[in-house]
């Protein structure tokens, strides 16, 4: 194939990813059915039918990691279409359950799996098309996947209205993922081995450093910067999670907004998150991944260290939308630094193994958030998220400490 058809294949491939990111992210729509159930389903408890998508947020990362694997060795289109059966089968079992252990199996477990198959091969698929443009392009992976909740919540709730049941929707959703997934995923294509686009040739290594080198996850993970940027990664999932998780409540107990003005607010917080992908990867391939990196966690520190100050609708609209879209960045830039440090060989299965940091965000930002508000029930006159976001705050300075030591490792040839 000639490097011109080589150049149109890659941006194909791209579409076929934002493709499969959005059906993957449609599962984010969670949200719109936690209400309709409860009314549907009233022995059930807010807490029993919500841990449900904690199910599902602690098994993605981890399953990225075998289905990175796979990847490598039987190709995108495969693993796409194996998560394609996982979520769509999750979905439809999601539609019939009438017992809290099915809705867990189906929506926690069973997409879990898929998602976690799904949401690393467009990304290492489009990285390895994309060595010239790295930060951009797993911007626009991600993207795709913020684009899914986005579109499909408002098309959710109005399904649900319009079926006065919100089990049905699930067979819709599931309808929509298998199509679409079938038609993404076979637009996906290995690149091959060693491609470099036309008239472009790879930077120089820095001196001292192999340069090279194409890490596998067993070295990478011995190495310093990957814990640096592991755990960095995790604090900007604390901060970002919590705040997304949260933000309805947040706005309607420090700035005093009504619900309906709060549910625009978390409109706008979709918004920013999505653009704050694209943002992120731009950035990346501009000023470099660290230097997007330390931004993010100085913007998140003032933002979080003021929150309690934001007491009207157009501060606290900016409060949460830019740690929104800080978040949104951090899942745009991360990817591209982990291909510039490790390589891209490996690069699946080593963007899963980063990604642990998400699962362990979601978990901790929780814990976080449900310490802050046992301790404002029990301390009068103290905000329900004060202490939550002092902690967040403290722990986005030592992102910003943390992000600046960070750098490529040197390959020493007996380890990574």
């Amino acid at each position: 194939m000639s490097d011109s058809s080589l150049d149109r294949q890659r941006w194909i491939v791209v579409i076929g990813g934002i493709i499969c990111q959005f059906c993957a992210g449609m599962l984010y729509s969670w949200s719109i059915y936690v209400n309709p159930l409860l009314d549907k389903y009233p022995a059930w408890t807010r807490t029993s039918v919500s841990f449900t998508f904690s199910i599902t947020t602690l098994l993605i990362p981890i399953l990225m990691i075998p289905a990175g694997k796979r990847m490598d060795k039987e190709g995108p289109r495969k693993v796409a279409m194996m998560g394609a059966c996982f979520l769509t089968a999750g979905l439809l079992i999601s539609s019939v359950a009438k017992s809290i252990p099915l809705l867990y199996i189906g929506y926690g477990v069973l997409n879990g799996f898929g998602v976690g198959h799904i949401y690393g091969v467009p990304i290492a698929t489009c990285a390895r098309w994309f060595p010239d443009k790295k930060g951009f392009i797993s911007g626009m992976s991600v993207a795709g996947f913020g684009l899914g909740s986005i579109i499909f919540s408002p098309l959710g709730r109005s399904l649900i209205d319009k079926f006065g049941d919100p089990q049905p929707v699930f067979r819709v959703q599931a309808l929509i993922t298998i199509i679409g997934m079938i038609i993404g995923a076979s637009l996906l294509k290995p690149a091959p081995e060693g491609y470099k686009p036309a008239g472009w040739n790879p930077p120089a290594a820095a001196a001292g450093s192999t340069g090279n080198h194409e890490y596998t996850s067993g070295e990478m993970i011995k190495t310093g910067p990957y814990w640096i940027l592991l755990i960095t990664y995790m604090i900007a999932n604390i901060a970002g999670l919590t705040i997304i998780g949260h933000a309805s409540p947040i706005a309607q107990e420090v700035a005093k907004l009504t619900p309906a003005d709060a549910a625009l607010v978390v409109s706008f917080l979709a918004i920013a998150n999505l653009g704050g992908r694209f943002a992120g990867g731009l950035g990346a391939d501009k000023i470099g991944a660290k230097n997007v990196i330390t931004i993010i966690f100085i913007v998140s520190t003032i933002l979080l260290l003021l929150m309690n100050t934001f007491t009207n609708k157009g501060l606290i609209t900016l409060g949460i939308c830019g740690i929104g879209a800080c978040f949104g960045a951090t899942m745009g830039t991360y990817p591209s630094i982990i291909a510039d440090y490790f390589g891209l060989k490996y690069y699946s299965t080593n963007y899963a193994f980063l990604h642990l940091g998400y699962g362990f965000g979601g978990i901790i930002g929780n814990v976080m958030a449900a310490a802050s508000i046992s301790k404002a029930a029990a301390t009068p006159g103290m905000g329900t998220y004060t202490l939550c976001f002092i902690i967040m705050g403290i722990a986005t300075i030592i992102g910003i400490v943390m992000s600046r030591t960070t750098k490529a490792p040197v390959y020493k040839g007996t380890e990574a």
